[in-house]
């Protein structure tokens, strides 16, 4: 489970928001993932801060990872594929990358675009960041509408009711540094 680090004028707050940020990266399946979360609560002025260090999770579905070749052609000087799909997860995201000719079934796509199989398809890195967010909406407080989010090795995000301070948002990007230059070691 991710280290959770929750700074709160009011030590039932802390208590309430320790447990609200527990809660939802189990809800997401998110704990394992992430090194360490840190919220800061300034309920009087009120705003918000999150910041989240992931760990490193990027991975690239390439073509092999959901199809496979199972047949292959010349034709009037191209070479005609025919795909076998073992996963239809990824698959739109292959069809905005090829010219299909035929699609006879969702399991068989033909095609005369060149196929490699370690193509990349997709970047599950995505997905990440949009459970991430997820993670972040439910634990910032109803209301805190407005909201900056920045997004490199650390995910940092501030959330208020009002427009930020300047002295607000320096406050989150030092968290984002903080984050983002933390020795991990041990954490893999």
């Amino acid at each position: 489970m991710a280290e959770i680090i929750v700074q709160c004028d009011d030590k039932s707050g802390k208590e309430i928001y320790t447990k609200v940020i527990q809660t939802a990266l189990e809800d997401l399946l998110l704990g394992k993932s992430i090194i360490r979360v840190e919220f800061i609560a300034k309920e009087k002025e009120p705003y918000f801060i999150l910041g989240v260090l992931p760990k490193p999770t990027r991975k690239m579905i390439k073509i092999r990872d959901f199809a496979e070749i199972v047949e292959q052609k010349k034709q009037d000087g191209k070479t005609i594929y025919k795909l076998k799909i073992t996963d239809e997860t990824y698959v739109p995201y292959l069809l905005k990358k090829i010219h299909v000719i035929e699609q006879p079934s969702r399991f068989e796509i033909i095609t005369d675009s060149e196929i490699d199989l370690d193509m990349d398809i997709y970047d599950t890195q995505k997905d990440f960041i949009d459970k991430v967010m997820d993670f972040m909406n439910r634990v910032f407080p109803e209301g805190m509408r407005i909201r900056n989010t920045y997004i490199d090795k650390a995910i940092v995000s501030i959330a208020s009711e009002r427009p930020f301070k300047p002295e607000e948002i320096e406050e989150a990007l030092k968290l984002k540094e903080k984050l983002e230059t933390m020795n991990t070691a041990g954490y893999y």
